[in-house]
């Protein structure tokens, strides 16, 4: 697991792609990420959530938050 910004994400490797693949869990939204490196893979991820927070703010939507993190 990884979080970010009140975000968790998971992740696994797909073997046969050489990639690391991941999404936010309980998001109703889809945000996914990838990379062929745990940094890149963690990167995405940082990306991806920063993204999604973007475009809450542009569309002002309230942003959803991943129900496993409890610390905000």
């Amino acid at each position: 697991m990884i979080t970010y910004k009140g975000y968790t994400g998971s992740f696994t490797f797909d073997e046969k792609e050489n990639l690391f693949k991941g999404k936010v869990a309980n998001s109703n939204y889809p945000i996914s990420f990838q990379g062929k490196s745990i940094k890149e893979m963690k990167q995405t991820f940082y990306d991806s959530v920063d993204e999604y927070l973007q475009w809450c703010k542009k569309y002002d939507k309230i942003p959803e938050r991943s129900s496993l993190d409890s610390t905000e």
